[in-house]
């Protein structure tokens, strides 16, 4: 709930989630916790199973990310490094960094993800909508994302990566 003094409050349960099943982020799920679109910054939640695909390598001209990490160990491939992070670690990745990032564990692994302007969260909503809505048409799918990739300030520029578990 919003107040009109500005302040905003979402109990646990309340934001908007979207999962992918059968497609490219196939055991992700977000849930959007903050996303004004006059605020600062939009803030998701990122929940990533097991073994399953992280985000293409990619990088934003007008965005940048912070992630925090919950729960389990996330991999990370911010530029060249490639990281393997816990729990209650910070990792900021300024536009025009190259980075990908996946579930490095064998549980589940949460994530909170700071996106500055606010705009770009929405790719996944989208995304999520009109993936499911393609099925299994694989072109109709690959041109999708390259459309929303153009969309919401997302230059591919190298495949997935997993955890090498």
């Amino acid at each position: 709930m919003t107040f009109d003094d500005g302040a905003s409050v979402l109990p646990p349960g309340e934001g908007k989630t979207v999962s992918f099943s059968g497609t490219t982020f196939s055991g992700n799920r977000m849930t959007f916790v903050y996303r004004e679109p006059d605020a600062a910054y939009s803030i998701i939640e990122w929940a990533a199973a097991p073994g399953a695909p992280s985000t293409p390598l990619h990088l934003h001209r007008a965005t940048d990310e912070a992630f925090y990490v919950l729960e389990g160990t996330f991999g990370f491939q911010v530029g060249d490094r490639t990281l393997e992070v816990p729990a209650g670690t910070f990792v900021f990745v300024p536009r025009g960094l190259e980075h990908a990032f996946w579930n490095g564990g064998t549980t589940e692994a949460r994530l909170l993800s700071t996106v500055s302007p606010p705009g770009f969260e929405s790719y996944f909503e989208e995304l999520a909508e009109r993936l499911a809505a393609a099925g299994n048409d694989a072109e109709a799918a690959r041109t999708l994302r390259k459309a929303l990739s153009e969309k919401y300030d997302i230059v591919v520029v190298g495949p997935p990566r997993q955890a090498t578990n």
